[in-house]
């Protein structure tokens, strides 16, 4: 992961992994990613990964550092969705399903508890 453009305010936030020099990657972190489920947020959300560059640890390292971020912004938990067939996948990682067919798309909803940093002692 060699760029980040990243809104250190909060979300949303975007990711960029480079291999080479050229973008083989990106994520975001945004605030709402499917509109039957609006009382869930935030998302990590559009995890695109170019096809030369697949079963490389791109996607994987992607989602890491989308949780790591969202971890130091305080954020608790992130959701994602896919299609069925990603749910290996996305459990492997450590992501929880949390609901099946959702929308005209029966997209699978997973959640995934974040490790909030301690606040910094004041003395």
């Amino acid at each position: 992961m060699e760029k980040t453009l990243a809104n250190t305010e909060g979300v949303p936030f975007a990711l960029v992994a480079e291999h080479d020099g050229a973008v083989c990657g990106t994520a975001l972190v945004i605030a709402n990613d499917l509109p039957e489920r609006p009382d869930l947020t935030p998302w990590l959300a559009a995890l695109w990964v170019d096809e030369t560059m697949r079963r490389r640890g791109v996607a994987a390292s992607l989602l890491e550092e989308g949780c790591l971020r969202s971890a130091a912004l305080g954020i608790d938990r992130l959701y994602l969705c896919s299609r069925a067939a990603l749910q290996g996948f996305y459990t492997r990682l450590g992501w929880t399903m949390v609901e099946e067919n959702v929308g005209p798309h029966a997209l699978t909803v997973y959640a995934r508890r974040l490790t909030v940093p301690p606040a910094p002692m004041t003395g």
